[in-house]
């Protein structure tokens, strides 16, 4: 039997126990229907302020943008309906579409985005010396914003910067200009949103290897098991849903969270080459007054946010029928 196999067949939580036969399920006490209301209602109260913030504040912006994109949209003015045109001009812009192309090729970076800190979080996990500092150390980029960040990698990475500086002592007579050159600025973001995010994604994947049972990891340790092992058999089917969760959180990112790392890295420069969804939206409302442009874009992009969390649940949904199927 293989250490798939043995770990999948171990009792999890709720399983049959001591005393009960396979498959049957643990008697549970039966709940009156009026406690049960009372407790949804108890739960709803709870739950109610948050969902009125979210409506507020998310929500009913997000419905009055979606109404105003089919408008020639200008606030404290007539705004007067246009139907689709905003979408079509979008639609048949080569400006978009390169933007569209800069937002997937972002996206490239997401399986570094999500393995770095996922194998420095095992790492930490598996009995290295002051983990928790490290954590710590690791974590503390996180609380600086991200302009901040941006700022300090536009010092390092100028041309005088440290990191041509040192290309220079090294014998690279020429090194590239990272943030103006068209064919590296996007590779530098998927760089600097690496280091910017590892430690958010180290504390997350920590506290879920913590709740992994440690009997998993022992089998594992007795079957001769070693550390890539005990990462694939134990630790990443465990993760599983915490994975999921910490891509969706990226991809969103992607989408629209950019912008502090465009506006002070690059400005979206050279020409269209590092532009994304978000900043776009900014130049287009704030800079040039397209409003209703603006507004557009806005609903394109919480379609293509859709369109590839989507996709993403479907090809986990898939791995994980065929890791079922294969225990």
């Amino acid at each position: 039997m293989t250490i798939g196999r043995k770990v999948a067949s171990l009792p999890r939580r709720g399983q049959a126990g001591p005393g009960l036969a396979a498959g049957q399920p643990v008697p549970r006490a039966r709940v009156p229907a009026w406690r049960r209301a009372r407790d949804y209602a108890a739960e709803l109260l709870f739950v109610l302020p948050v969902t009125l913030v979210i409506g507020i504040l998310i929500v009913v912006p997000t419905a009055s943008a979606v109404a105003h994109s089919f408008t020639n949209w200008d606030p404290g003015y007539a705004s007067p309906f246009v139907g689709l045109q905003n979408y079509t001009k979008l639609a048949q812009s080569p400006i978009f579409h390169t933007i569209l192309a800069n937002e997937f090729y972002l996206l490239l970076g997401l399986p570094l985005w999500v393995g770095l800190p996922l194998l420095l979080a095992f790492l930490l996990y598996d009995r290295v010396p002051l983990a928790g500092t490290l954590r710590t150390i690791f974590f503390f980029r996180a609380t600086a914003s991200p302009a901040l960040i941006g700022i300090l990698f536009t010092i390092i990475l100028g041309p005088q910067g440290p990191v041509n500086t040192t290309l220079h002592a090294f014998g690279w007579s020429s090194p590239p200009d990272w943030l103006v050159s068209a064919g590296w600025v996007k590779p530098v973001l998927i760089c600097v949103l690496a280091w910017a995010t590892v430690g958010t994604g180290i504390i997350i994947f920590s506290a879920g290897l913590t709740a992994i049972p440690p009997e998993l990891f022992e089998v594992a340790h007795i079957d001769g098991v070693g550390w890539w092992g005990r990462l694939r058999y134990v630790a990443l089917p465990s993760l599983r849903r915490i994975i999921e969760l910490w891509a969706v959180i990226l991809v969103i990112t992607v989408f629209v969270a950019m912008f502090p790392w465009v506006y002070t890295l690059t400005l979206g420069g050279p020409g269209y080459s590092s532009t994304t969804i978000d900043y776009d939206i900014y130049q287009n409302a704030l800079t040039n007054g397209y409003f209703g442009i603006a507004a557009a874009e806005m609903v394109y992009m919480l379609i293509l946010i859709s369109l590839v969390l989507l996709t993403g649940w479907l090809l986990f949904s898939r791995a994980g029928r065929s890791e079922a199927g294969d225990a």
